[in-house]
């Protein structure tokens, strides 16, 4: 097994400077606080044990996003039937004066691709090239799911 690069102290410190985005990309595919929160715990203890494959110390943030996002999608996986209280409550709620609020109930409405893809590159600041890294998709994939989510999001809000 190969040396790990970053010690315990250094990776705790990155992953204590990426706690809220690591938060905010899991509720936004998971939809649901507690079911955030679990992932990113799992995400995080993922890592870890798998810290001897990390190559490059200043990749860590997509490399952690995409242990993220794998465990998101392996949740949504695992709980497909199940429709969550909050999640209806943003469909059937009254349409808010706030602009940013009606921006991110517009964004959490959008297919799960088209979500993560806005999440990461809007409220994230991933450039198209780190958000096709951790999503494993082509950078023509991302511009693609871009372009149709900013679509989707002018037409819901001209409604």
């Amino acid at each position: 097994m190969a040396e790990p690069i970053l010690d315990r102290e250094r990776f705790v410190a990155q992953v204590t400077d990426l706690q809220e985005t690591l938060y905010r990309t899991a509720r936004s595919i998971l939809r649901n606080e507690q079911d955030a929160q679990d992932a990113v715990q799992e995400a995080v203890t993922q890592a870890f044990a798998r810290l001897h494959t990390l190559r490059d110390p200043a990749k860590f943030k997509p490399w952690l996003l995409r242990i993220l996002v794998n465990t998101c999608y392996d949740a949504c996986r695992r709980r497909r039937s199940t429709v969550y209280l909050e999640a209806v409550e943003e469909t059937l709620a009254a349409p808010q004066s706030d602009c940013e609020e009606r921006m991110r109930s517009a964004v959490m409405r959008l297919p799960e691709e088209q979500k993560a893809v806005v999440t990461l590159f809007y409220y994230e600041d991933l450039p198209i090239r780190a958000i096709s890294e951790v999503l494993g998709v082509t950078q023509g994939t991302v511009k693609t799911r871009l372009s149709r989510a900013r679509g989707r999001l002018r037409q819901m809000l001209d409604q």
